[in-house]
Order: C-alpha cells, then sequence, then structure tokens
C-alpha cells in the first residue's frame, strides 16, 4: 500500500502500524508505551500524529479536489501512531511539519512530568532514560506547576532482584502487559483510578523466572535491577555485546562492567533465539565473575597450596607428570567451553595420542530426526514436551513454547528493525493450551499444557508411539492431526538414551512428520560434540576419572558436585574459582568466565553464535587455549594451536564454516555431524549454581589443604572492588 510521511512516499505492506510507518520514512516519533514485542496500547498518547486518507465516492474512485488530485480528509484530532493502522494513500504529518502535533507531544510530556520526582542525579536510570531525552527533545524545557507533587512509596522491593519506585511510573503499562503477553502471569497490574494510580503486585511478589526483563523495557527508572543498583551510570559502563552460556539457549545479551567488575547484564535483540527476553538467572546470576576469582596459580607444597606464578606452576607440572606417558593423561573440560578452545583440546590429544578426553555434562546419544529451531517452536501448531524441565534446562524456550500457544505471532522486521508495534499483537492474548502436551514430570510449563502425562524419561518416547493412556493417545493425535508440529525432548528422555531411543525419535518424527528440538545438556555440548571431543575406544571418558593416572580438569568440580572423587595421581584443575576440586588439585592454574572470552558456541538448535570480551579483571586467568599451551609446555610439546586465530582456522577446516564473521544473530548449520558416546555420570539439570548466589551467602574459606590445617593465601591480584561503588 501507499502511504506518505511528511511528503516521503512509502510502499508498506498492509497492516503496517502509524508508528513504523514514520520510522520506515526516516522520521522520529516519541513513545513510551509502544514495544516491539508487546501488544499495542496508546497508553502515553506521546505519539500523537496528524492524519488522513482519501475517501471514495459513490463511484468507486477516490474524490477529488479543485485541482483534480485526491483529496485527503484529515481526522479532527491528532491520533496515536501505535495504534493506529496505515491505509492505502494515508497522508501523515509528525511534529516535523505539524505545528499542532508539536503542541499535542509537548503539552503531554508536561502532563507526563506533572508528578515525576526531580530525582534525575539519584536516579539509576540518569544517562539511559527515555523520558529524559524525550523530555529534551519535545518538552517545554520548563514547568508551569509549582505545587508539591504526589508522593508514593520509593524503593519498593517487588522481590529479591527487583525494586520499584512508585513516584517515577509513568504508567505506560509495558510491564503488566509483558507479564501477561510473555510468561502469562498475571501478577502485576493498575491500582486505584486516576492521580492515585500506581503499580503493585499480588502478595507474594513477583514469580522468579522471567521477572527482571520489567527492568529492560521500563522506559524511566521506576523498576530497577536490585543486582546492579547503585553501581554506576550507563555513560561509566563498558557495554559488550556476547552471548549467555548458562544454558543451551544461547540468549543474546549486553555485559555492563566497570572498573573490571561486571555490574550488570541486560537483554540484546536476537529474533532468532531470544527476541529480547532473558531468564533471571541469566541476567542475575552473574555475581561470581566478579567475587572470589583465582587471579595466580597455586600449587601444592608440604601438602598445601601456596600461589605461584605461571614458570613455577610449569615446572610443578613438569615434576608431577614426568613418570606418566601423555597418552594416559585424561583431559576433561565443561561442556560450555568454546569451540575454540575445544578444537584446542582436540588438535592437542591427537598430538599426545590421548583417548580419555570427554566434555560434562552431555547427553549420551545424538538424534538423527529432522531438527526444530527455536522460530519452528514459536510457529508450531502442535507441540509435545517430553522429559524435560524447562526452568532449569532451557527456560527461555519456554516462552518460545508460550509464544506458540498465544498465535506464533513473530513481529514484522522493517529496515529500521522490528516493527515498533504490530497490530497484531493484542492484549491479554487468549491462548490455546490444547496445542501443547507435556509428558514427563510436572514442571513449570505443565500449567500451560492441554494435556499432561505422567511417564519416566526412559521409556516416554516408546510409549507415546504406542499409547496405553488416554492422554498418551491425545498427545500422539495432536501431532498426527498437524501441520507444523514439533517434539522436544529434555535431560529425562536424552540422559537415559539408547541406541533404540534414536530410532524411535525417527520412527516418530517419520509418523507424525513432526522436527525434533534435543535440549542440549551444556550451553556448547552441541559444538564440542561436533568436535568428537568423547573417550576414543576403550577410554572410560569422564566417568573414569578416579582411575586415570593423571588428569587435567577445565572448569569442572566433580567432588564439589558429590559426583567422583580425583586420582591418586597428579591431578591439575583450571578454574576460575577455588572450588572443592581445586582444593585437592597438585596444581591450580586461574581461569576466566565465559563473559572474559572471545570465542564462538553453538546452541541447542545448532546455531553458531559469538562470544566477546567483557572487560573483567581476571588477574592472571587464562583460558583453556593458553592454558593448554603451558600444559604442553610442561610436557615437551608444541601445541598446534596456540591462539584464537590458529583455533579459528583449524575449525574452517574442520567444520567447513568461518567462525570469525558471524552474522549479528548468528548462524544456523543444521546438518552438522555430531558424535555420541555413553556418559556414566549422572546428570541432574540445575539452572541456578551455588556459585551464582550473592556473596554473602557463600561458605566460609574452604580448606586447602588435603585433610590438613587450611591455610588461605593471600589473593594480591585480587578483583577491584569498583571504586566509590
Amino acid at each position: 500500500m501507499k502511504v506518505t510521511v511528511d511528503g516521503v512516499p512509502l510502499d508498506l505492506p498492509a497492516g503496517t502500524s502509524g508508528i513504523d510507518a514514520v520510522f520506515a520514512a526516516g522520521r522520529d516519533v516519541p513513545y513510551f508505551c509502544a514495544h516491539s514485542y508487546l501488544s499495542p496500547v496508546g497508553a502515553c498518547r506521546m505519539c500523537l500524529v496528524e492524519s488522513g486518507s482519501p475517501r471514495k465516492g459513490k463511484d468507486g474512485n477516490f474524490e477529488l479536489d479543485e485541482q483534480g488530485e485526491v483529496k485527503i480528509f484529515w481526522f479532527p484530532k491528532p491520533m496515536a501512531a501505535c495504534t493506529m493502522q496505515a491505509t492505502e494513500g494515508m497522508h501523515i504529518k509528525t511534529a516535523a511539519t505539524s505545528e499542532v502535533v508539536a503542541k499535542s507531544q509537548a503539552g503531554m510530556m508536561e502532563f507526563t512530568l506533572l508528578n515525576h520526582p526531580l530525582d534525575c542525579p539519584t536516579c539509576d536510570k540518569g544517562g539511559a532514560c527515555e523520558l529524559q531525552d524525550r523530555a529534551f527533545e519535545y518538552g517545554y524545557g520548563a514547568s508551569r506547576f509549582g505545587f508539591d507533587r504526589r508522593h508514593a512509596d520509593k524503593h519498593y522491593p517487588l522481590s529479591d532482584f527487583v525494586i520499584l519506585d512508585q513516584e517515577r511510573c509513568i504508567h505506560c503499562k509495558r510491564c503488566v502487559r509483558y507479564f501477561e503477553e510473555v510468561p502469562g502471569q498475571e501478577v502485576l497490574d493498575f491500582i486505584e483510578r486516576g492521580g492515585h494510580t500506581f503499580i503493585d503486585t499480588q502478595e507474594g511478589g513477583l514469580p522468579t523466572g522471567f521477572s527482571g526483563n520489567i527492568t529492560d523495557i521500563c522506559p524511566v527508572g521506576a523498576l530497577l535491577d536490585n543486582v546492579a543498583r547503585f553501581r554506576g551510570r550507563n555513560w561509566e559502563y563498558d557495554h559488550t555485546p556476547t552471548t549467555c552460556t548458562l544454558c543451551p539457549v544461547g540468549c543474546a545479551i549486553t555485559v555492563d562492567a566497570r572498573n573490571g567488575r561486571l555490574e550488570r547484564i541486560v537483554g540484546r535483540e536476537n529474533r532468532d533465539v531470544n527476541e529480547i527476553w532473558l531468564c533471571d538467572a541469566g541476567r542475575f546470576g552473574h555475581t561470581f565473575a566478579s567475587e572470589g576469582r583465582l587471579t595466580r596459580p597455586l600449587i601444592r607444597e608440604n601438602g598445601r597450596l601456596r600461589e605461584a606464578d605461571w614458570d613455577e606452576a610449569i615446572a610443578a607440572m613438569r615434576r608431577g607428570l614426568s613418570g606418566i606417558h601423555p597418552s594416559q593423561l585424561g583431559l576433561f573440560i565443561a561442556a560450555d567451553s568454546t569451540l575454540e578452545e575445544g578444537m584446542a583440546l582436540e588438535r592437542f590429544a591427537a598430538q599426545l595420542g590421548a583417548g580419555n578426553v570427554d566434555h560434562w555434562p552431555r547427553h549420551p546419544v545424538q538424534l538423527t530426526a529432522p531438527a526444530a529451531t527455536l522460530t519452528d517452536v514459536a510457529q508450531a501448531d502442535a507441540l509435545v514436551v517430553i522429559g524435560a524441565d524447562l526452568g532449569e534446562e532451557a527456560p527461555v524456550l519456554e516462552l518460545r513454547i508460550l509464544e506458540a500457544l498465544r498465535g506464533g505471532i513473530l513481529p514484522t522486521e522493517f529496515d529500521h528493525g522490528t516493527a515498533i508495534a504490530d497490530l497484531r499483537l493484542v492484549e491479554r492474548p487468549a491462548r490455546k493450551p490444547e496445542k501443547l502436551a507435556v509428558i514427563g514430570r510436572e514442571s513449570s510449563i505443565w500449567r500451560h499444557a492441554g494435556i499432561q502425562a505422567s511417564s519416566n524419561g526412559h521409556n516416554a518416547v516408546a510409549r507415546l508411539l504406542r499409547p496405553d493412556t488416554d492422554e498418551l493417545r491425545a498427545a500422539l493425535a495432536l501431532l498426527e492431526g498437524a501441520e507444523k508440529p514439533v517434539v522436544i525432548l529434555g535431560a529425562d528422555v536424552l540422559g537415559s538414551g539408547t541406541d533404540s531411543l534414536v530410532s524411535q525419535v525417527s520412527e516418530l518424527a517419520n509418523r507424525t512428520g513432526a522436527k525434533v528440538l534435543a535440549v542440549a545438556a551444556g550451553a556448547n555440548s552441541t559444538g564440542l560434540a561436533a568436535l568428537n571431543l568423547l573417550p576414543r575406544s576403550g577410554a572410560a571418558g569422564y566417568a573414569g576419572l578416579t582411575d586415570a593416572p593423571a588428569a587435567f580438569l577445565s572448569r569442572l568440580d566433580p567432588v564439589g558436585q558429590g559426583l567422583l572423587s580425583l586420582p591418586r595421581g597428579f591431578t591439575v584443575v583450571h578454574d576460575t574459582h577455588l572450588t572443592e576440586t581445586a582444593q585437592q588439585a597438585d596444581v591450580v592454574l586461574p581461569a576466566v568466565t565465559n563473559y572474559e572470552k572471545r570465542g564462538t558456541t553453538v546452541n541447542l538448535e545448532g546455531r553458531f553464535l559469538a562470544l566477546e570480551q567483557a572487560a573483567l579483571s581476571a588477574g592472571e586467568g587464562a583460558d583453556l587455549i593458553r592454558t593448554l599451551t603451558a600444559l604442553a609446555e610442561a610436557l615437551g610439546v608444541r601445541p598446534q594451536v596456540r591462539g584464537l586465530k590458529s583455533a579459528q582456522a583449524a575449525l574452517q577446516e574442520r567444520l567447513g564454516l568461518r567462525v570469525d564473521t558471524l552474522p549479528p544473530q548468528g548462524a544456523l548449520n543444521l546438518n552438522v555431524n555430531r558424535a555420541a558416546a555413553p556418559v556414566g555420570v549422572p546428570y541432574t539439570p540445575q539452572l541456578w549454581k551455588p556459585r551464582m548466589r550473592p556473596a554473602h551467602q557463600a561458605s566460609e574459606q574452604p580448606d586447602l589443604g588435603r585433610g590438613q590445617e587450611s591455610w588461605a593465601p593471600p589473593l594480591s591480584a585480587a578483583v577491584p572492588t569498583g571504586g566509590d561503588d
């Protein structure tokens, strides 16, 4: 359809909102209540525009004016652009060409600021506040109201993580709509009427899970991240776009650091993965990255650990490994290690001839059924979740499922980005629980399902193929009657999987035409499996750690998790903190967190996503590539991969993909071959790890001697505290 904005002709898709027409023309209009992933409601009245449309006469043709041009009939009052649908031939005027609009917007800004507190110097939103920016651009510049402003509760905790300042709230209703439309929780709403209106929640506060997203979408300083509160101004942070690796979804995030400390994590848009939402663990569970870090190597002397430099650590490893053939060394890494780190380990193990290589956690099977993407999930007309606790395994996947239940509407993408107001999104949307079946244990997604079937994970797929209950028969019928069905498999199924499971899932997919999304056990276990970082023939892998003659573990804590004990032989631990496993090691090497790495990870759908290095203080901490170089020096070997560039070149040779030039949304590759091997170590999904809790909940200083008197090393290179914060 043809639309004209401030004299600029446009050709837009039908159904486009007026506000998106304005931005498509390269013009500007202020808004507070509109949001790309929420329904347009026209609450703030700031996006006012003049608009007019042609009118057809009795003959079916557009009426003409005296000059023979199509006559435009203008609406008598300015209209809210976010709730107005642009139509064929419509003309729109913004404040740039209309004095009426400019005066109306200045008046609305004056009313918005009527009771707003003038506490910008102490507000965390200062410097990143939409109200500040729009008041400067569209306001009068001075207030005509000298009376005392309305007062309400300040610093009011809605939960442990979210603080509400009711005086600053401008009633845009973003937070209310978010809870109703995205996680499907009616917990926040307007209370009272008129000038007494305020936002509050029911007794019990906000539910955990996805509550932190309201701190991102709040246009003012009314809803604040309590973990990052008073930690710094927006312009004082170093903003680093990267990828979250707490779970296999791979959400896009921005890491905000100040004075070497990680102070805040905010959501970043990736339409294909997390859209713009984060789980609470990914947003608030970052304090460990700047607390209690190991900043120098530790070596064991006389039964106790002491601080050392890297040269001393290399010498200690050389002595300790002198009686061990390099091929007998066990090499075990965490499943959230980057692809580049995995490539370095794979080449290093090949040089040593070591077969005892593994990553953990992982599942023992790799499926061959057609793979689903997160967008497939969001647009599916039938979903069956089997053996998954998504709240612990992949929280944002739960939001994509709920998106499917409310119609699977993905906002349109324009040249100016995601549609600011998609008129297909409606307030308080009707969900269709009959599109979802959940088979397994009761979990957070259970209450949204129209079909609920209790089942053990190990035989759930087999029972679904040959249903023996009404619920299972209904779930199978749901898949068979759908056009775009998706099956989601979780840890209860995949963790106990055998070769028969692979054939059963393939049979289910062929029978119903469903795509399958397997929730990986680790953030990058999909990518590491593609590199065949698994036990070679005859090796026990991570499950055989106790019997290994010597071992190297990177960011794994089997002792602290109560899974395995360390081998009696020489043990090297590479970690960010002094874990229970590190306390028993012979050499401890300081590591960096994934917030401090450049590299690549592969999420649960097979999408290659980039990690960038945030400006955090890590002392002498090193990533796995540099650490393996030190280990190779101790063994007298020159590694083939010695840095990020050589690792990326090796990955391109191995996978046929350049990971150093990934687009912002990542690169999807569903055809990567992934190896599988038995695990032998139980895996229970746990999103909130103990170290992700605040520092005051940490335990006392751990013992550094194997059963001997403890002695805490003076960590002289400790992370700075962040100045006057």
